[in-house]
């Protein structure tokens, strides 16, 4: 029997933009069986957007954030798949046909995620450009969550999940404004099978808008100055939960001695603290890896070091930081395999100064200069 298709809309305070999306859901090649929005007491003229519109089920309720209404939303649907798309974003045409096919075909799979594309529209002219997120991985099954650790790159528009498993997993944390969809998909590919497709399901809107509830609304501007405050409230505690084998997929696991792969485990924790920009953790965490064997680095964890500075969030506090620094330095001088993991995060590290320099921040390329050079 065929599965029924949930779709939940969260909206607050979108009225210039929703009905984009909502069209691009009504164009879908498989219509969805059902589309419940979630009207979170805006104050604009959303109401009247959405009274265009045949075949939508809207709930209008007192502003409470986006977490209590995908609360309140998964309480109402009555599909079994369910896919969560976010008020500002455009569905390509075959994304429910593409996220459902799979979970159509194999019982054992929980989720499927698709990928996307970042888009903007120019104000003056209208002109939508397109390019590439800024962090995605091609993540097979086992691979997921590890990558996931790294960076978000399934977000929820492109992500179709089974009903059963969001009962499973529990609630949206109502705390977190921000990353509330991070914190869930985290929790949901811990424990479940899921599925990266190589296909583009959907753009993703970068615009200048404001975030967040009424209460606690943000400019576009410090969009990743929340992302890693959230983050950190996220990764701290999930961090101290994990085990060794939960951080590196099982085919990477497999390539290290086993020696090697508590140290490589540490690594990689340092990895995904330097990527959600907690530094001096990071920092500590290599420490801690560089005492516990004086092998050389395996080819894994040089790839784990260098991918640290990249983080989509930035990081700020790597060239500026004092302690960082002198973290750093403290690495170069462990014995090995100390100053070859240093050595490594200061190769990787060039491009930010570089980017100082290009973008004619000149005090912040002096730090990055301190950065290369402290010793």
């Amino acid at each position: 029997m065929k599965h029924r298709v949930s779709v939940i809309l969260p909206t607050y305070n979108r009225a210039h933009l929703i009905g984009e999306t909502i069209q691009s859901l009504l164009e879908q090649t498989l219509v969805p069986d059902e589309i419940l929005v979630i009207d979170d007491g805006s104050s604009d003229n959303t109401p009247a957007v959405l009274a265009r519109y045949q075949g939508l089920r809207v709930v209008r309720t007192e502003n409470k954030g986006k977490a209590s209404a995908l609360n309140l939303a998964l309480t109402l649907v009555t599909g079994d798949l369910v896919w969560i798309v976010d008020d500002d974003d455009l569905l390509l045409p075959h994304a429910c046909k593409a996220l459902s096919a799979p979970l159509e075909n194999e019982p054992g799979l929980d989720f499927c995620a698709g990928r996307h594309l970042d888009f903007e529209i120019d104000e003056d002219t209208g002109q939508k450009t397109t390019r590439p997120p800024g962090y995605m991985r091609d993540s097979s099954p086992e691979q997921i969550f590890p990558d996931l650790l790294e960076g978000c790159h399934v977000f929820q528009p492109g992500l179709m999940v089974r009903k059963c498993i969001y009962d499973a997993a529990g609630p949206f944390n109502t705390s977190l404004v921000r990353s509330q969809d991070y914190e869930m998909i985290l929790r949901i590919a811990r424990y479940h099978r899921g599925m990266q497709l190589s296909e583009v399901v959907f753009l993703h809107r970068e615009h200048s808008g404001r975030r967040g509830s009424a209460t606690d609304g943000f400019a576009a501007t410090e969009n990743a100055e929340r992302w890693a405050a959230f983050n950190r409230r996220i990764f701290l505690p999930l961090l101290d939960d994990l085990a060794d084998e939960e951080l590196l997929a099982a085919k990477d696991l497999e390539k290290l001695p086993p020696a090697l792969r508590r140290r490589a485990a540490r690594v990689k924790r340092g990895c995904v603290l330097a990527r959600q920009r907690m530094w001096p953790e990071a920092i500590a965490a290599w420490q801690e890896a560089a005492a516990m064997n004086s092998t050389p680095l395996a080819e894994l964890e040089r790839e784990m070091l260098a991918r640290s500075p990249n983080s989509a969030l930035g990081a700020p506090e790597l060239l500026a930081d004092v302690d960082v620094r002198r973290g750093l330095v403290a690495l170069s001088r462990m014995t090995s395999p100390g100053p070859e993991m240093a050595a490594t995060l200061r190769q990787a590290s060039r491009w930010h100064v570089r980017a100082a320099v290009r973008a004619g921040d000149w005090r912040r390329a002096a730090q990055g200069v301190r950065f290369l050079l402290a010793r």
